[in-house]
């Protein structure tokens, strides 16, 4: 009977940004993003799932060292040591919180792993992070 896992990858990248809305007033961005309305950095980690089937004859489903080649040219040579508004093009006009990064990071993603792919999750800090499943 197949048996299905769960495998993942941590990688550390960092980046800055700030949180701005084009379409907020600056004293409502202000109330809503507080004091990160300025440009100010984070070394977030990334963690990315990939689930699927083992099979039996090589004992894993994904190689890992695929896996790391997807995420480090999706990813990390887009977003480590980048100013996210400025030096990503596909993150201009949209708000990088971690909730958008996350699915940035995952439709990056998805054109390699399609089905395969299960969860990305970033933490911003240690004690927040966001969680996304291509839902």
């Amino acid at each position: 009977m197949p048996r299905q896992v769960i495998l993942t990858r941590r990688e550390v990248f960092s980046s800055s940004h700030r949180l701005f809305s084009d379409s907020l007033s600056l004293e409502e961005n202000k109330k809503v993003y507080g004091k990160c309305i300025n440009s100010h950095g984070h070394n977030y980690t990334l963690e990315v799932s990939v689930k699927g089937e083992v099979n039996p004859d090589i004992g894993m489903f994904m190689n890992i060292t695929e896996l790391k080649e997807v995420i480090k040219t999706e990813v990390m040579d887009k977003l480590d040591h980048k100013n996210l508004e400025e030096d990503v093009p596909e993150l201009k006009g949209i708000v990088t919180t971690t909730e958008n990064l996350s699915i940035f990071i995952w439709d990056q993603l998805y054109k390699h792993l399609k089905n395969f792919l299960y969860e990305v999750r970033i933490l911003e800090t240690e004690n927040n992070f966001v969680v996304y499943r291509g839902e």
